[in-house]
């Protein structure tokens, strides 16, 4: 499905140089949010790196202000990644990176001004992913607070969840990130306490509208936005539901029942359909948006009982939707009808969310090895597997022809000449 997303913006276009004479267009793209374009992890640039070490293939390497399991994100020259002054609760970082060297542009402290929980390996207060529509950057915390700078670092406007509405009450901390539908950023608020869904005005911060949710328990997982001819959708994850609100007043226009009581994956959109999973041991779904009240039998098109992770999201790549679980099995299905291709253990343990562009596939381990396997293919066909020699939990950002990667204290980019063929890098 073709989307109309306003945070999807070209880049840049980039005339690169190539034997005898020929000059191929190379589409650079932002990477604007969590799991980039679209919140599909899905790029469409080519010529991506395949093969890396920690001691090669590794374009630059910096150190971060401090640490954290948020995504990066990319708008033209500039790399944003938030972090936290270790486990501190009070010490909120955004830092910004030059993208062609890794060097500090700027960074900001913010306090913090509630307590919160947190995994002990896995999470911290920087762990919501942030979100640019190249103008602003918008900054969400485990602690509640929420923060929105300028391009270059300099504070717009600032709001205290936890002070208004009561602390997040989730036992492994805050995750869900934030999405900018039109002007309105909307945030996912489930947990222990009060649950709610708030669209806030970019441009102040003052409230569009607040949706309590009674009744509606914890989640982990990120909204996602559908658009279709007549309408927009924002899909919502949580314990044992699926539900779609109109963006524009909060209003709950349709649920689906099915999903596990803990949710973590973020859903993922193609094909006129929403694809959703939720863990342990749950069940796969893809659903038709559109309805009213409870659609679970008329609206969910296949469902699939095996293979689907607790952390991890899944991804859908041309007709194929990947699920990739926490103990390294990955299970490929056909997006159309949710019949199994194929399933390869691959091995490891898994945080980070699988991402894809050029034709590949790449899963990232908690040690930080890499598994490239190629696209498209009725059977797993692996290419490389890479390491970076440091823990890897955050899932990895694709633009301008380079992966992005942020353990918990180092942001790395690798190198996109190594996408280039034998034929292209001939002399």
């Amino acid at each position: 499905m073709k989307s109309t997303s306003s945070i999807r913006r070209i880049a840049t276009f980039l005339l690169l140089s190539a034997p005898l004479g020929r000059a191929p267009l190379v589409l650079a793209e932002n990477w604007p949010e969590w799991r980039g374009p679209n919140r599909n992890a899905v790029s469409s640039e080519s010529n991506l790196p395949r093969h890396w070490s920690a001691d090669s293939g590794i374009r630059w390497k910096v150190p971060l202000a401090g640490t954290g399991v948020s995504s990066p994100i990319v708008w033209d020259e500039r790399i944003v990644v938030t972090a936290t002054d270790r486990h501190s609760q009070e010490e909120l970082l955004i830092a910004c990176h030059a993208r062609d060297s890794g060097r500090q542009l700027w960074l900001t402290r913010f306090w913090g001004t509630a307590v919160t929980l947190h995994h002990a390996t896995k999470s911290d207060m920087a762990t919501p992913t942030p979100v640019t529509d190249g103008k602003r950057i918008f900054a969400l915390f485990g602690t509640g607070d929420l923060f929105c700078v300028d391009m270059d670092g300099q504070l717009v406007w600032q709001r205290s969840l936890a002070e208004e509405y009561g602390p997040f009450e989730n036992r492994f901390g805050h995750t869900s990130s934030p999405i900018l539908v039109g002007n309105s950023l909307i945030i996912q608020c489930d947990h222990y306490g009060s649950s709610y869904l708030l669209a806030v005005d970019a441009d102040n911060g003052k409230n569009v509208w607040h949706q309590p949710r009674p009744g509606v328990w914890h989640s982990w997982s990120s909204p996602q936005i559908i658009r279709q001819a007549d309408r927009s959708t924002l899909v919502v994850c949580a314990a044992e539901r699926m539900e779609g609100f109109d963006p524009r007043d909060g209003q709950l226009q349709w649920i689906v029942h099915g999903l596990q009581r803990e949710c973590i994956p973020t859903p993922v959109i193609g094909h006129e359909r929403i694809y959703v999973v939720s863990g342990p041991r749950g069940s796969s779904f893809a659903v038709r948006p559109g309805g009213k009240g409870d659609v679970t039998e008329s609206h969910v098109d296949w469902r699939f009982d095996r293979g689907a992770p607790y952390v991890p999201s899944a991804i859908l790549v041309g007709d194929q939707y990947y699920l990739l679980d926490d103990q390294g099995i990955v299970t490929c299905l056909d997006a159309h009808h949710g019949k199994q291709q194929w399933r390869h253990r691959i091995g490891g343990s898994f945080t980070a969310s699988p991402v894809s562009g050029g034709g590949y596939v790449y899963f990232s381990d908690d040690d930080g090895v890499t598994t490239v396997i190629e696209a498209g293919r009725k059977s797993y066909t692996e290419v490389a597997r890479n390491t970076l020699g440091a823990p890897t939990y955050a899932s990895a950002a694709i633009s301008h022809g380079n992966l992005y990667f942020r353990t918990p204290e180092l942001l790395l980019a690798i190198d996109g000449s190594q996408g280039k063929s034998r034929a292209d890098a001939a002399p």
